[in-house]
């Protein structure tokens, strides 16, 4: 299996004779580590077994142990599994909470950290031989996982003990006959493939019955468990095995039940199903008998004083503990693809680069399996392609995400993350964002117009009154970018033009108005003035932004000697309306020297068109337009409003109001 390792914990590194093994330092990170342990008659009612003497080791051992599941055989009593169950808390009392289920027909406890692990469905069965010692069977589902793809089956086992070639080798055959057959038969739908046999085997050698019934290849391997350490031989006798030996930690013991003898047996084991070692989803990627340094062959664990795997005070109450080591196995978990649900462009102008990104991590905690992934991007937009690896515990891919800006709209799409994450093979991560049109300048509201005349009229020193030029972002919608009016000069005129209150602004479905005002005063009787208003704009502060060409307006006034007159036949003119304010009707009158077409407009405060009372060409002379203050519809319209009159050589802009 890729990425799996056997290690011994000892501080030196040696080869293991054909196996070629690495006896490694130190273990990786675990994800989830699961453990066997047989206690031995641990039983605080049985006065044969020192408990008192016995618990204070347990307590260093477990401290030190780092274990997420524990199970436990030879516990022979309620009272013995909540001893160690409450020697557990208070070794591991900081980031975990334990529960305990203990089945006296199996004489198995199981413990483990809800925190980490939700367990299920626990219950026993029979292994056939009528031993007293059930197997006990749960099932497990890591936190975070959703599917069977990282659930596992516990199997808790205890295995008739004897010597190789008595009958109690046969008797182990046949409980792993029908453990075997057991396993074989359950359905796995629900539950998935994977599975943990583990506990004390009593077996010498791969070539007993029991190892070989629970290995071989079958018609239905459902249940067939996978060795991790195939060892060919007698396991107890050759000494380049010595790391991998689970029993008997002391040569001479303090409990009269041990048996004693020093490290020379593999008798505990932790089994799994071929699932667990296929390098897809969950896998094993640590193995090892906690305290076994390899150095310690037939002697205490202890032996010299010294232990390079672990402190010395824990090979010490390991000496004294059980006369079984624990058996720890690392399970890697599979990978958890990790990233934003929704990335959202923000808003831009067509044309603009827009570029969010995406960082796509292994969520899972190491060293679980890493990620593989690939993007898949909705149309209008796109994402790398190919295939993207993500390891646990790192800070992830971070990928550029782009926008088409080719056309306006509101763009929205999924893109898909296919992964091997087997509760999200395929991650949505919603795109939003919007393309605005870019604005558009003008000095009128119906078409785009970059020059007009504002035309203050003729009238005697005291006569002027303020007028504006309405500046339009034409056409806008909510998906035209607005305008913004950034400056307002005025160039000539010999200085009497100038602004009132300008100041920059947005604009959107309402014009902004630019309110110019003439100063008469000192002016040469009968003159005419002219000035220049250049108005600059550029599109709003948005990614894509650019300059809009700059709006001309020409200003007009003529300073009259005399009252103003009505229109003569002759002359270009147009009058202020009369009366005004008005509360029935009110007149325009104007003077055409020669036929030409003429445009009046009514407009709301907010450059909105009210009403259109004159376009097309009208003849030569004087002509009088009646206005009844409604609007296109037929309805009465009141308030201050401006009316625009416009032909060939004139533009006038006048304030009207209109009364209930």
């Amino acid at each position: 299996m890729a990425g799996f390792r056997h290690v011994t914990r000892g501080a030196r590194a040696v080869a293991l004779g054909a196996l070629g093994v690495a006896l490694l330092a130190a273990a990786p990170a675990h994800a989830l580590r699961v453990t066997t342990w047989n206690v031995l008659a641990f039983d605080p009612q049985n006065s044969a077994d020192i408990t008192a003497t016995r618990l204070p080791n347990f307590r260093t051992v477990l401290g030190a142990l780092s274990t997420d599941i524990l199970v436990t055989e030879e516990m022979n009593s309620q009272s013995g599994a909540d001893t160690i169950w409450n020697a557990l808390k208070a070794a591991q009392p900081v980031g975990h909470v334990w529960k305990e289920s203990y089945l006296s027909n199996c004489q198995s406890a199981l413990y483990w950290d809800s925190l980490q692990v939700l367990v299920s469905n626990v219950s026993s069965f029979a292994d056939g031989q009528n031993l007293g010692r059930d197997v006990l069977t749960c099932l497990v589902k890591p936190a975070g996982y959703v599917t069977n793809a990282a659930w596992f089956r516990i199997y808790a086992i205890h295995l008739k003990a004897g010597g190789p070639a008595t009958a109690d080798s046969t008797t182990r055959r046949l409980e792993c006959t029908s453990i075997r057959n057991t396993i074989n038969s359950v359905p796995l739908s629900n539950v998935g493939p994977n599975f943990i046999l583990c506990g004390d085997t009593n077996f010498y050698g791969a070539y007993e019955g029991g190892y070989i019934r629970l290995t071989e290849s079958q018609t239905n391997n459902n249940g067939r468990s996978v060795d991790h350490l195939p060892m060919p031989g007698d396991w107890h006798v050759i000494s380049t095995y010595a790391g991998y030996d689970t029993q008997a930690p002391c040569a001479s013991c303090i409990d009269p039940l041990f048996s004693g003898g020093g490290m020379d047996d593999r008798f505990d084991i932790l089994f799994t199903s071929a699932s667990l070692q296929d390098g897809a989803a969950a896998d094993v990627v640590d193995y090892f008998a906690f305290g076994n340094d390899g150095n310690h062959f037939n002697t205490d664990i202890n032996g010299g004083g010294f232990n390079t795997a672990v402190p010395l005070a824990v090979a010490n109450a390991l000496h004294d503990a059980s006369d079984h080591l624990p058996v720890v196995l690392t399970l890697q978990l599979p990978a958890i693809v990790s990233a934003a649900s929704h990335v959202e462009f923000g808003t831009v102008i067509a044309g603009a680069t827009a570029q969010q990104t995406l960082t796509v991590a292994d969520g899972a905690l190491p060293p679980a399996a890493a990620l593989h992934y690939s993007l898949a991007a909705p149309a209008g937009f796109t994402a790398p392609s190919g295939g993207f690896t993500a390891t646990a515990g790192q800070p992830g891919n971070a990928h550029a995400l782009a926008l088409s800006t080719a056309s306006a709209g509101v763009k929205v799409g999924t893109l898909t993350i296919s992964s091997d994450d087997p509760d999200s093979a395929s991650r949505p991560v919603q795109l939003a964002g919007t393309v605005l049109r870019h604005a558009a300048a003008s000095l009128d509201s119906q078409r785009v117009v970059l020059a007009d005349t504002l035309d203050l009229g003729a009238h005697t020193a005291g006569g002027f009154s303020d007028l504006a030029a309405s500046v339009y972002d034409q056409g806008w919608d909510t998906l035209q970018a607005r305008l913004a009016l950034g400056t307002a000069n005025v160039a000539g005129g010999a200085g009497r033009f100038s602004l009132v209150g300008f100041a920059p602004a947005l604009v959107a479905g309402t014009p902004a108005r630019v309110t110019v005002h003439f100063d008469p005063t000192g002016a040469t009787p009968d003159s005419a003035y002219q000035a220049t208003l250049t108005l600059g704009s550029s599109d709003e502060p948005l990614p894509g932004a650019g300059p809009e060409p700059d709006l001309v307006v020409t200003l007009r006034a003529t300073v009259s000697s005399t009252t103003d007159a009505p229109p003569a036949a002759g002359a270009l003119r147009f009058e202020a309306p009369h009366p005004n304010p008005f509360a029935a009707a009110t007149t325009f009158a104007f003077a055409l020297p020669h036929a030409a077409p003429v445009a009046l407009e009514i407009f709301d405060l907010s450059g909105r068109r009210v009403r259109s009372l004159a376009a097309g060409e009208l003849a030569a002379g004087a002509h009088a337009i009646r206005w009844d203050g409604t609007d296109a519809r037929g309805v009465r319209v009141t308030g201050m409003m401006f009316a625009r009159f416009r032909t060939p050589g004139l533009d006038r802009t006048v304030r009207i109001v209109s009364l209930r």
